[in-house]
């Protein structure tokens, strides 16, 4: 069992998954730190519609609502970290400088071609954090 996990949610049904399959992984003792990233852009879109920090942080606290549900139903200890950059860069960045023992995360089942063009926030995580990933279909 893992004593400190991050889970990187942004309150799709992937990330919902995510959260659910963390109780394959810890014990009463695990302290999970729940990472929603505000991807550059979307910061910048909150800024030119004049959205005021609390309300936005109101909102991106929201989207999370299943999840801290789903958490203080399972009795589960957690936090919520909330940070700016682009995902996939964030989600290492703190992976790597943290006190993690693993990743868990949800992918959003992109083809080969998009995954290719696009890339993928999961497969981008996998390839550069330094900790075991649990990507969750």
């Amino acid at each position: 069992m893992y004593k400190s996990i991050l889970l990187a949610a942004d309150g799709s049904e992937n990330s919902e998954r995510a959260a659910q399959e963390v109780l394959n992984f810890i014990d009463k003792d695990t302290f999970v730190t729940i990472l929603t990233v505000v991807n550059v852009e979307e910061s910048k879109t909150d800024v030119l519609h004049r959205q005021q920090g609390a309300s936005l942080n109101q909102e991106r606290q929201k989207k999370l609502h299943f999840i801290k549900n789903f958490f203080k139903e399972h009795n589960v200890n957690y936090e919520i970290k909330i940070a700016h950059g682009v995902p996939a860069d964030k989600v290492v960045e703190i992976a790597n400088n943290g006190r993690y023992q693993a990743i868990i995360l949800g992918t959003r089942g992109l083809n080969s071609l998009q995954e290719m063009v696009l890339g993928s926030v999961s497969h981008k995580v996998a390839k550069r954090a330094q900790i075991p990933v649990i990507i969750v279909k």
